[in-house]
């Protein structure tokens, strides 16, 4: 009975430390998967049209502008590509900043191309 009640104040407490050090590998884990936000290849020219138009609004969008490093392919979806991933990373590559009305993908490959680097 004495060893019973000496384990039991102790158990929480094991699980705690247990479940701070789950928390910490998951942080990690998740730290090194950098991911980027493009926009989806089916978004029509009005969807991604749209969405450049919001991101630029929050997000200084001049890598896209003539000269600028991300200008070229002039398309649409390149500029809205750039945009998006430029409003997903500057509010915290959240889920929800990539969604645009579900025209946006997230991914795990770096989209960067010659002189575009994507943030």
């Amino acid at each position: 009975m004495a060893g019973t009640t000496f384990s039991l104040p102790i158990l929480p407490f094991v699980l705690m430390l247990l479940l701070c050090n789950a928390g910490g590998m998951i942080k990690t884990a998740n730290a090194q998967d950098k991911t980027w936000c493009v926009a989806k290849p089916s978004a029509t020219d009005a969807e991604l049209s749209a969405n450049l138009e919001f991101a630029c609004v929050h997000v200084d969008c001049t890598t896209i502008q003539p000269n600028g490093p991300c200008f070229n392919p002039n398309t649409f979806i390149n500029h809205a590509s750039v945009a998006m991933n430029l409003y997903y990373s500057f509010h915290g590559r959240n889920l929800w900043n990539c969604d645009y009305q579900k025209s946006g993908l997230i991914t795990k490959t770096d989209p960067s191309y010659g002189t575009c680097q994507y943030a």
